[in-house]
């Protein structure tokens, strides 16, 4: 009788790891650190979007904004568009403070999505980024963003780490900061202590 139990308990202790070892194994393919690509957008959509971005409702800006950062910009003059000027839109949409705080905050995500073109707007998405009166979801935005238009915010990297380490900021916020400076590589790198 206790051979009977013993090999039923063993069993069960064979059974669990064996179970726990396949759960793993089936899951790691469907795991991937890999950032999926950004799609090209066709003309006709880049000029919906454009199009969306002067609409009167935050909604609509705020899916435009949304959509642009789902695109790869780098080619926007060959669809005869110039990202500049789109940068220009998502600005003036980022600084308005009657705008719903998502759209300001898609509208800053989208601003770190066009490079170059939103290197004039730097300093004001930092500006944004500290600001204590603008919504945290919008300040965590302008951190991304930040970690997002590399160069160009480097010289700002002391102003995104100071937020980091203000223990009264919006978590989320200094969550973006941290984020941000990981993004910056070799310019960070002297404040990975801190």
């Amino acid at each position: 009788m206790h051979l009977h139990i013993i090999k039923k308990r063993s069993s069960l202790f064979f059974i669990f790891p064996l179970t726990l070892l396949l759960t793993l194994l089936l899951a790691l393919p469907w795991v991937s650190a890999k950032e999926q690509p950004k799609l090209k957008p066709e003309a006709w959509q880049i000029n919906g979007i454009v199009a969306a971005l002067d609409d009167g409702y935050d909604a609509v800006k705020g899916s435009a904004l949304d959509k642009l950062v789902e695109y790869d910009l780098k080619d926007l003059k060959s669809l005869g568009k110039k990202p500049e000027d789109i940068a220009q839109k998502a600005a003036k949409i980022l600084k308005e403070k009657s705008a719903d705080s998502n759209v300001r905050s898609s509208a800053a995500s989208a601003l770190g999505n066009l490079g170059e073109a939103a290197k004039p707007y730097v300093k004001d998405i930092l500006d944004i980024l500290k600001d204590k009166t603008v919504d945290s979801n919008v300040r965590s935005g302008a951190a991304s963003a930040l970690g997002n238009l590399g160069e160009a915010a480097k010289p700002y990297v002391k102003d995104i780490l100071d937020i980091l380490k203000d223990k009264t900021v919006d978590s989320n916020v200094r969550s973006g900061a941290a984020s941000a400076l990981g993004n910056l590589g070799e310019a960070a790198k002297p404040y990975v202590k801190d």
